[in-house]
């Protein structure tokens, strides 16, 4: 039985060779054959959507939260509900809210893509401040003003010891909202700004109704950017483009995970014998606001072709089922051993140079991921785990969440608007930033967003927060 499916392939483009042991593997255990149509995560969406205007949908792929809420109604998915029971680790992997967020009452179109909650905060080069003299931030007063002067040395002060005037002080996207990877979301959450969404008094209110919060944040990248200390192309970077100029030495500052965290400083030192790694806390805003970025979980999904053969959906389920198992799951994120590691006289795994090149955990990873996506391996170090756990512990303690948990998308004005209003609106805060228009820019800003659509988005998406928190335990996955 052939069975397609299309894994999102991001960094670089990472993806497994044809002949891959764990592809192998599926295809003896159950009978199929498995082939893997990976897709680049800029163009997924849209050849996602040419093969569903063609007819030609794999059996199982990803969906954004809101091409799942656009399709669910036109039979794309298969719907899981009724033959859940039969595959009961599958449905243990997953939450009972994660299974519920954006799937309509009584159906399960989707299986949760989850990830770590408290993945990602600021690392910055303690080298670096070594050689501009600044102690590392402690965690209870490190003020806006203290990151200030961080980026000021880092700009100014030739941090990499060279001689030259070539590093950037801040080096962030143009993604001035949401949860994706900016190098800027620290200091929207230190502003008091929404993560998208957030409860004021019982309401959700959009960052781009906080007027005053919004000035406060575009001013201080406003004088980064006047004196030099910004990144004056950051307005046509994405994070790949900033996290590259990391790694290469003339940045100082970047927010991603942990396992980067190590790998980056073991790649800093094979040029820079000093690099330093050390986790920064997020800088206290002037109300005491402080937060990293936090995803919500679960809201997007794995879904199985509405349109195919039921042989062919049973067969995927009971894939699934086993890939969700304890048996599964170890193998889809460790490999096999003999292949992606060995075991010493003392019984410790030891991994092999393919499970470097291999990464057996990719497919888990990126397709269907239950719970945290941990990056321990079975042959990965304790003191490596152990960090895992203390960087994962001190983001937890600074959340920064969308209240409104992934709900969003389930407003008919959202999906209609948002995008659009969201781009109006960054133009202008990119603007502001490089001085080009005057802070009340943002008054007309918020002006045209709610003509545009916003007050109708506020008010449908308080309104299905309303009817989804009264109506069950569902929470916001905070």
């Amino acid at each position: 039985m052939s069975i397609t499916m299309m894994p999102i392939s991001w960094e670089g483009g990472l993806r497994w060779r044809e002949d891959h042991p764990i592809i192998k593997y599926l295809n003896d255990k159950f009978n199929i054959d498995l082939q893997l149509q990976w897709t680049d995560g800029e163009s997924y969406k849209e050849k996602l959507s040419v093969m569903a205007a063609a007819g030609q949908l794999p059996d199982m792929f990803q969906v954004e939260p809101e091409m799942f809420v656009n399709w669910q109604h036109k039979g794309v998915f298969l719907d899981l509900a009724a033959d859940m029971q039969t595959y009961p680790h599958l449905k243990s992997a997953f939450s009972s809210d994660s299974w519920e967020l954006l799937n309509p009452s009584g159906k399960l179109y989707g299986i949760p893509v989850s990830n770590t909650a408290y993945r990602d905060s600021y690392q910055i080069r303690a080298d670096w401040l070594d050689k501009v003299g600044i102690p590392i931030p402690a965690v209870d007063d490190f003020t806006l003003d203290d990151f200030y002067r961080i980026v000021q040395a880092f700009a100014l002060e030739d941090p990499d010891d060279d001689g030259l005037n070539n590093t950037f002080g801040l080096s962030i996207t143009n993604l001035l909202s949401g949860s994706a990877p900016s190098n800027s979301g620290q200091l929207r959450a230190a502003f008091g700004l929404a993560n998208e969404w957030k409860l004021i008094d019982g309401q959700l209110v959009s960052q781009y109704i906080q007027t005053e919060e919004m000035k406060q944040f575009l001013s201080y990248l406003r004088k980064l950017y006047a004196e030099g200390l910004l990144d004056r192309n950051f307005a046509d970077k994405g994070f790949g483009t900033i996290y590259e100029e990391f790694q290469s030495g003339k940045t100082g500052i970047i927010t991603y995970r942990p396992d980067t965290f190590l790998s980056d400083e073991l790649l800093l030192r094979a040029s820079h014998p000093k690099a330093r790694l050390v986790q920064l806390p997020p800088p206290i805003g002037p109300k005491g606001d402080r937060g990293n970025p936090t995803n919500p979980q679960g809201v997007s999904k794995s879904v199985i072709n509405g349109h195919i053969a039921p042989a062919k959906q049973a067969r995927i389920m009971e894939i699934l089922d086993w890939w969700t198992s304890p048996e599964g799951a170890f193998v889809m994120s460790n490999g096999f051993e003999g292949v992606h590691y060995v075991r010493g006289e003392d019984g410790a795994a030891v991994k092999t140079a393919l499970a470097d090149s291999d990464v057996p955990w990719l497919l888990s990873s990126w397709l269907l991921s239950g719970g945290d996506a941990e990056p321990a391996k079975v042959y990965t170090e304790p003191e490596v785990v152990d960090f895992y756990k203390r960087y994962y512990k001190k983001n937890a303690a600074f959340a920064y969440t969308n209240d409104a948990g992934g709900l969003e998308v389930l407003s008919l004005a959202y999906r209609w608007y948002y995008r659009k209003l969201e781009e109006d609106y960054r133009k202008i805060q990119i603007q502001v930033i490089r001085g080009e228009k005057p802070l009340n820019a943002i008054d007309y800003a918020e002006k045209a967003w709610r003509e545009g659509g916003g007050d109708r988005i506020l008010r449908e998406v308080n309104e299905i927060y309303r009817q989804n928190v009264s109506a069950s335990s569902w929470n916001t996955a905070k």
